[in-house]
């Protein structure tokens, strides 16, 4: 879908023209800008071109991007100067802040994989992370819009066709009765440029912000208004103007060619400046999950995106459960996760930031529900770069997790002091505990330094914390033992080749790494197996030929460690990200 280029041409010759704009065209009366170009159609037949660029070269880093140019840039003394127009959209470019990975919410409708599949011709196993949707954040760095955000937005199988420009101001009425009078609602100019519930292209303005002036006999004002609703206002609430003579966007283009004008097209250094601004932000996507969304209507809420101080993230991050009766639904609520099964028992798979979100929401269920029938819970934490994103999910979003009865143990730890950055301690301290209240003699570190020195048999460390266990843990069952998996099919500190049956009804050993530092302190086989529940966490596509040999090897401990996590009364779930699962 084309921008209409009367109503691009006509933003600057608002801004220009209108006495009212000048005083209130900065950071002290706008809240932000929004620029959104939304298309229901999907992307076939332009696969192989919009494989290798996506909705941020194709849409944002163009049409998008210059309209925000034209929103924010000074106004040239003499509009019909083209090159001081040019001259003046190229110096945004220079105040534009640099773009990373959290300053986009991006995704992929459902079917776009498989289109990939077919036009290029690609196997199952292909999988395409190209966006198909994304909303952008993005600041200028001038004094006029210091901290006003900028927001571009664009993709494709959305719910309606619409393009539109607009910038919200500050509503400083406070209104504590009559929230229905026009003084209450959102103060707003739209340049709106066509489709959606209105259909030609229009300015409309807030009637609680001021009449706009007729600029010249080629706009009119429009009072006979249609039962229509704008933005979610009725369009009785704007002042709306339209062009006297709709042209068709492409004619008029052609027109200007003829004219000479090139103040309806971009220069070569916009061109470059622009490439070069989007290009660090789509490095820093480049291997990032988007998030999966049916297309149309069925998307519902689950492409809303909100900002974070600098940050742009997902509103809603409600995970529904996908059963195999569900297996291939187009609804909003059909596919974000997975469950099945693996290697015997369940599984649950979904995209990493899904994953997280489940698995700490079964961890505070499975607190809460030991804590209301004991009294307690005790949750024992392996080590790793896997449960970082969850430690900080944990952190940062669980603010009603019952810390306060929980007993933190330790899966295996690392024989180097508990302070360094080597110790499993260390980044449980760092990630998690630190940010939560809990008490002291809750946690309960490893005792791998003792006598001044680390994992000697004779000091008798791993004793003393089997010791704790059998005293503090009910019959020795922790509530939830979390786990990894390494590349070589080791857990816990429990390694291939290591007899692990050597360890008979200990609970705590001390074991060999082959890796530095190879002295390591560990819960055994038959600890972890008393648990009432055992996850195992499996994240990146580097586990993914792990996942694959697991999924065909038989029990053998010896061999496959992982492979001995049998509880013997309890659960045994699996969670693994799409990208393991996948390849």
């Amino acid at each position: 879908m084309s921008l209409h280029s009367s109503l691009i041409l006509a933003i600057v010759e608002r801004r220009e023209n209108s006495k009212h704009l000048d005083p209130i065209w900065n950071k002290h009366h706008i809240e932000r800008v929004e620029i959104v170009l939304k298309e229901t159609l999907d992307a076939k037949g332009r696969i192989p071109f919009y494989d290798q660029y996506g909705v941020i070269r194709d849409v944002i880093q163009n049409h998008l991007t210059e309209v925000m140019t034209l929103l924010t840039m000074e106004l040239p003394s003499n509009l019909s100067n083209t090159k001081e127009v040019l001259k003046n959209k190229l110096k945004i470019f220079s105040a534009l802040q640099h773009l990373d990975r959290n300053c986009a919410a991006i995704g992929q409708y459902q079917a776009y994989n498989a289109e990939v599949q077919e036009e290029l011709n690609k196997t199952k196993e292909h999988f395409s992370l190209t966006p198909t949707f994304t909303g952008v954040m993005v600041h200028i760095d001038l004094a006029q819009y210091e901290g006003m955000p900028v927001i571009l937005t664009s993709g494709k199988m959305l719910d309606e066709r619409v393009g539109y420009a607009r910038i919200m101001f500050k509503n400083d009425i406070f209104c504590i009765q009559s929230h229905s009078s026009v003084h209450c609602k959102p103060k707003q100019i739209v340049f709106y440029f066509g489709h959606g519930t209105l259909q030609y292209p229009a300015i409309l303005v807030s009637k609680n912000l001021f009449k706009p002036d007729l600029m010249d006999t080629e706009w009119k004002e429009v009072t006979e208004h249609k039962d229509v609703r704008v933005l979610g206002l009725p369009i009785s609430d704007y002042y709306v103007l339209m062009p006297t003579v709709e042209r068709e966007a492409y004619a008029e283009l052609i027109s200007h060619i003829f004219q000479g004008r090139k103040d309806s097209f971009i220069s070569a250094e916009n061109l470059l400046a622009s490439w070069s601004f989007w290009t660090p932000l789509l490095q820093s996507l480049a291997n990032t999950f988007p998030r999966l969304y049916p297309g149309g209507a069925d998307n519902g809420n689950m492409l809303d995106f909100k900002l974070l101080g600098r940050e742009v993230t997902f509103a809603n991050e409600a995970v529904v459960m996908v059963t195999q009766d569900h297996m291939g639904g187009s609804g909003a609520e059909s596919f974000q996760v997975m469950q099945g099964k693996y290697r015997s028992a369940d599984m649950v798979s979904a995209w990493p930031e899904e994953l997280i979100v489940r698995l700490a929401a079964d961890l505070q269920a499975a607190a809460e529900n030991a804590v209301r029938e004991g009294g307690r819970f005790h949750l024992a934490l392996s080590g790793g770069s896997s449960p970082l994103a969850l430690f900080q999910r944990l952190a940062r979003h669980h603010y009603s997790f019952p810390w306060r009865d929980t007993h933190v143990w330790m899966v295996d730890e690392r024989c180097v002091p508990l302070t360094e950055l080597d110790s499993n301690f260390r980044t449980l301290h760092d990630h998690l505990l630190k940010h939560v209240k809990m008490s002291y003699f809750n946690i309960h570190p490893m005792p791998v330094q003792m006598n001044q020195r680390l994992c000697v048999e004779e000091d008798s460390g791993a004793l003393l914390y089997e010791r704790d266990i059998t005293q503090l843990v009910n019959a020795s069952s922790f509530h939830f033992v979390l786990l990894g998996v390494g590349y070589d099919g080791h857990t816990a500190s429990l390694f291939p080749g290591s007899k692990l049956d050597a360890n008979g009804n200990s609970l705590v050993a001390l074991t060999e790494s082959p890796a530095k530092p190879h002295q390591r302190m560990s819960l055994t086989l038959k600890a972890i197996n008393q648990a009432q529940k055992v996850g195992v966490l499996v994240m990146g596509k580097s586990k993914h030929e792990l996942v694959t040999q697991l999924s065909r090897v038989k029990d053998n401990p010896n061999n496959w460690p992982i492979t001995g996590i049998r509880p013997t009364s309890g659960r045994l779930v699996w969670y693994i990200d799409y990208d393991a699962l996948l390849g």
